[in-house]
């Protein structure tokens, strides 16, 4: 006899589980092209620039989180910050309004 597919079975709810925590991660929200481009001309960093940055995630909602990163391009008002997701290790890029951004000091 087959079983019951009414029924979630324990492979379903793994994997709803694992969705759920993946979705809980969020995801970074960069400002837009437009957004980017009205707040001035465009300058690359000769050398990234170490940084703390207020980046805001989309959860359900969007949080702004606290991130270590380097700024690597900026206008008069945003910064390119590049920096290391805190979950998943890998480099994200968004671009934030610059009073969201100090410069780090070293340690």
């Amino acid at each position: 006899m087959g079983g019951n597919r009414r029924y979630p079975d324990a492979a379903d709810e793994r994997a709803d589980e694992i969705r759920l925590e993946q979705e809980k991660l969020g995801n970074p929200v960069s400002l837009t092209t437009a957004e980017v481009r009205r707040t001035g001309s465009h300058a690359e960093a000769p050398e990234p620039v170490p940084v703390i940055a207020s980046v805001r995630y989309r959860v359900v909602y969007e949080e702004p989180r606290r991130v270590e990163g380097e700024a690597v391009a900026w206008t008069r008002g945003a910064v390119l910050v590049k920096y290391a997701d805190p979950m998943t290790r890998q480099d994200r890029f968004v671009w934030v309004y610059a009073n969201a951004v100090t410069r780090r000091t070293s340690r």
